[in-house]
């Protein structure tokens, strides 16, 4: 077996319009599987209606992104892993680590189906517990030092779904953050790494391993459609020590 290796995940993270040409270059290549990791360019590679077989690495909403319609039974050519996180732990651990925060800024990119779905269920659990939030959205990394701005002034902490806009532009909410002593929780250890303050994540080996298993499955004769997608919930506690000094 050989592996095609190609930048589209930092095509994805940072920005930029080489998911396209990338994707397209690997199919020339007469690809006989493929990996994608993280929605967009999961996303991409299945608009490219390809026909080739896609194993998706830390998709949070597959079914909502339209990478396939079934996780227990994965048809469109496709299964993998999914990253949703548990919002209801993110919370409780915020109420640990920052006791008394009351209003919560969400701040995601309208576009990205996996943000959008995060954000709701956010929004269903504060209102359940008699927790306030304000949104801010945005479109593009170039809005998001104004929506942060606007967020600081009327919140006690920040809630960022996963989402690969705001993940871009992460030091700039991180230290907009820091210089008001207001806490940052994310939704990817890759954020707490950035600056964002503590997160219930998934570990990116972990969930790498696991779709691996089931890529290894595939290449050893089972049908895709056979091996059922799955959401990882091996959760570690992520915790940004520089940050925290902010707070302190």
């Amino acid at each position: 077996m050989r592996l095609r290796s190609g930048p589209v995940a930092q095509a994805a993270r940072y920005g930029g319009f080489c998911i396209l040409d990338e994707i397209e270059a690997a199919l020339d290549d007469a690809i006989d599987v493929a990996v994608t990791i993280a929605t967009p360019p999961t996303q991409a590679f299945c608009n490219l209606d390809s026909g080739v077989p896609r194993f998706f690495i830390s998709v949070s909403n597959p079914v909502g992104a339209g990478v396939i319609t079934d996780m227990a039974t994965p048809d469109m050519n496709a299964t993998g892993t999914s990253n949703a996180i548990p919002v209801s732990e993110m919370f409780k651990l915020a109420d640990r680590l920052t006791p008394g925060c009351q209003v919560y800024g969400l701040l995601y990119c309208q576009s990205e189906i996996n943000s959008v779905t995060t954000a709701k269920q956010a929004k269903e659990y504060m209102d359940a517990n008699n927790l306030t939030y304000v949104e801010q959205v945005v479109t593009n990394v170039s809005e998001v030092q104004m929506a942060v701005d606007v967020l600081l002034e009327q919140v006690d902490a920040i809630f960022v779904p996963n989402d690969s806009v705001i993940q871009t532009a992460m030091t700039v909410v991180a230290d907009s953050a820091a210089e008001m002593g207001i806490p940052v929780y994310g939704s990817s250890a890759v954020m707490v790494e950035s600056g964002a303050f503590a997160t219930i994540s998934i570990g990116d080996r972990d969930i790498g391993a696991i779709t691996a298993d089931m890529l290894h499955t595939y290449l050893t004769g089972t049908p895709i459609e056979e091996i059922p997608a799955v959401v990882v919930d091996q959760f570690t506690m992520v915790i940004n020590p520089v940050s925290y000094t902010h707070l302190t």
